[in-house]
């Protein structure tokens, strides 16, 4: 369910921001560097992040409109024990948001985007969003952690190395 209604909002709102994207210039031209020969779009971050704050605000208003003993209300149980990590989550996804769209607009030395990425993932361990591999070190948790989420961010980062495509590398 939860793949599903993020998938859904992130395809019905990539054509909504990328008419965004136009009518604000928050677009790539082309270059002699670049393979695209007409502008794209720079929204594929921020559909994705459609796709994940969409489906989660409205799976919490069920929760909060229902009654503790029923699956919306074990939905809102969880809300309450894990608000702080969600909190951490949803803060890392809008700094990765804004990393990627100011780099985007000024290419960010190397040394900045990774030290901004990685304050966001030490940012998320301390939320208590940690892997622990069964070694119980806070230490090595947050190093686990921070280096699981620069590997995914960057591999994804990497993979979708020409712009336009971050909101259809799903479809692949």
């Amino acid at each position: 369910m939860a793949f599903v209604s993020a998938a859904a909002t992130t395809a019905v709102s990539l054509p909504l921001w990328r008419r965004w994207c136009h009518q604000t210039g928050t677009i790539d031209d082309p270059g002699h560097r670049k393979i695209h020969s007409s502008p794209i779009p720079l929204a594929g971050g921020l559909a994705v992040l459609t796709g994940l704050v969409v489906p989660l605000l409205a799976g919490a208003a069920v929760a909060v409109a229902y009654s503790r003993f029923s699956i919306p209300g074990l939905f809102k149980y969880g809300l309450g024990k894990r608000e702080g990590q969600i909190f951490g989550i949803m803060a890392a996804a809008l700094a990765f948001l804004w990393i990627g769209l100011r780099d985007d607009r000024s290419e960010l030395r190397p040394a900045i985007k990774f030290g901004g990425q990685l304050l966001v993932a030490l940012i998320v361990a301390a939320t208590g969003v940690r892997i622990t591999l069964f070694v119980h070190s806070l230490a090595f948790s947050y190093c686990v952690t921070a280096l699981w989420i620069l590997t995914v961010v960057n591999a994804f980062n990497f993979m979708d190395n020409m712009n336009g495509l971050c909101g259809g590398i799903w479809r692949d």
